[in-house]
């Protein structure tokens, strides 16, 4: 049984909220999630229940579940600022970092500027950039994707037209030749899946200079991380271990 705690901390005045389980464990590094664009940190539960012998800390982003929803501030460096003020808080030095869907655009910024910290990435269902939104998503995103309601209580609405305003496309794919740590990729097969058979090509040609792995969820689409639970649990034990056992 893994012991959950939720606590809250402040980024220039914005209260954060994050979930943390096994706190005290020092046995292994601890593993750090950053959810996807509507996505709480509630919604890692499940894979943090799963790894009852190691520390993770799931966050949710501002805007996102606990968290304060400010007017503003809502860019890719504000989502990364709110990931290091984190990882202040806690008071850790190294760590896993995990980014799912346009998390993997927080996580990758991340671990381009704190490269030091960061002992492992695994990055799933998403290419090497921060996107652009296009005009009209806002709208179309709480009206047609979610529906209006299930939309308006996942997301206030202010805060994703603040996603969609204050988003610039960032190319991250020539830059991964610096990221430092292993990494692991991992992708679902079926239409729904953000991740094309291209991208996926030029994240095994980009990452050379660490070790990498590609993992493969067939049957599923983007919601890998869901439908194929109990894989996606072991995926993650094994990276994770096999990079403590190394040498």
């Amino acid at each position: 049984m893994i012991r959950l705690k939720e606590d809250c901390f402040f980024n220039q005045g914005i209260k954060l909220h994050y979930l943390d389980s096994n706190p005290n464990n020092k046995d292994h590094v601890p593993l750090l999630i950053c959810p996807g664009l509507s996505e709480p940190a509630e919604n890692y539960v499940p894979l943090l229940s799963s790894l009852p012998t190691r520390r993770g800390i799931a966050l949710s982003f501002r805007g996102r579940g606990k968290s304060d929803s400010p007017q503003k501030g809502y860019s890719l460096e504000n989502h990364i600022s709110d990931l290091e003020s984190l990882v202040q808080h806690l008071g850790i030095k190294t760590f896993y970092l995990m980014g799912y869907s346009r998390g993997v655009s927080y996580a990758l910024g991340y671990a381009l500027q704190y490269p030091k910290c960061v002992k492992g990435l695994l990055l799933a269902e998403y290419p090497a950039e921060h996107k652009k939104m296009p005009e009209g998503w806002a709208d179309e995103y709480l009206a047609s994707y979610w529906g209006d309601t299930q939309g308006s209580s996942l997301l206030q609405a202010h805060v994703v037209k603040g996603i969609q305003k204050e988003s610039k496309q960032i190319d991250f794919w020539g830059e991964l030749d610096k990221i430092e740590c292993p990494t692991i990729i991992m992708r679902g097969t079926e239409e729904e899946s953000l991740l094309s058979d291209e991208e996926i090509a030029r994240y095994r040609a980009c990452l050379q200079s660490v070790p990498s792995h590609i993992e493969v969820f067939e049957g599923a689409g983007h919601t890998i991380k869901d439908s194929h639970h109990e894989k996606f649990v072991g995926v993650v034990e094994q990276f994770l271990n096999g990079i403590e056992a190394r040498p």
